[in-house]
């Protein structure tokens, strides 16, 4: 008997675009976990089978070469996660980086892969990691800004040109990040009002598991809301969504 349309999505494979390193690594393995069919594009396909295994189905691309993405995302995915972050510099972070190698891996890579999702007739939502207060004044944002060139003009053009895209998309602002284990911290989702500050702190654990929640929830379609770190209990998945169910829809490009 054929599958429904409902099923074939969810038999769908998860796509983790920068899966190596940090949230995306976190995601990918929080998907595996789970059992989810999870599919990794990656610049360094080696890297990925070591950290990974067997688990997950790895395919090469890089997101400043947009033929790579066309061909990373021709198939059908049940969502999309953007979690790429520009590397070199120092400490290989893009620390006091190329201005222009930044742009090409924040900006353009995230066109590319909006570009090359519409292209395929991509049907699910991309959720897309950016920075409490991106498009607001502080003075966290400022120090980030010099130390990783145009940052904040990245992070705001790609959140508008995703939102113009045409395509379901969550947009997910998180404090400073650390590794930290996931759960010891009381996760709040609040309306994209907030600036960035010193702290608290978020770990990436958590910032991934909201992340997944997000790509599955219809609560967390189009919209773009923070993430912020309070001492206290984690809260439960129905108590995420509930906080979810109250942040409103963006508003429709002009």
């Amino acid at each position: 008997m054929p599958l429904g349309c409902d099923e074939l999505k969810i038999k769908a494979a998860f796509c983790i675009i920068g899966a190596t390193r940090g949230t995306g690594l976190l995601i990918a393995q929080q998907l595996l976990e789970r059992g989810s069919n999870v599919r990794v594009v990656v610049r360094d396909p080696g890297k990925a089978r070591r950290l990974l295994g067997n688990r997950a189905e790895v395919r090469r691309g890089d997101v400043t070469d947009a033929r790579s993405m066309r061909d990373a995302l021709a198939e059908d995915y049940r969502a999309i996660f953007f979690t790429v972050a520009a590397t070199g510099g120092v400490d290989g972070r893009a620390l006091f980086g190329s201005q222009t190698q930044i742009r090409e891996v924040t900006y353009q890579g995230l066109l590319n892969v909006v570009d090359a999702a519409r292209s395929s007739g991509f049907q699910g939502r991309i959720t897309l990691a950016s920075v409490v207060g991106a498009d607001r004044s502080s003075l966290m944002l400022s120090i980030l800004n010099t130390i990783k060139s145009g940052l904040q003009r990245n992070l705001m053009e790609r959140e508008l040109y995703l939102r113009a895209s045409g395509l379901d998309y969550t947009i997910v602002r998180a404090p400073i990040l650390t590794s930290a284990p996931a759960g010891q911290t009381n996760v709040r989702i609040t309306p994209a009002v907030n600036r960035l500050t010193a702290g608290p702190k978020m770990s990436r654990g958590d910032l991934a598991r909201v992340m997944i929640l997000a790509s599955e929830q219809a609560a967390a379609s189009r919209k773009t809301f923070d993430l912020l770190a309070e001492r206290g209990v984690t809260p439960s998945a129905q108590q995420l969504l509930n906080q979810l169910e109250q942040i409103p829809a963006d508003t429709e490009p002009q």
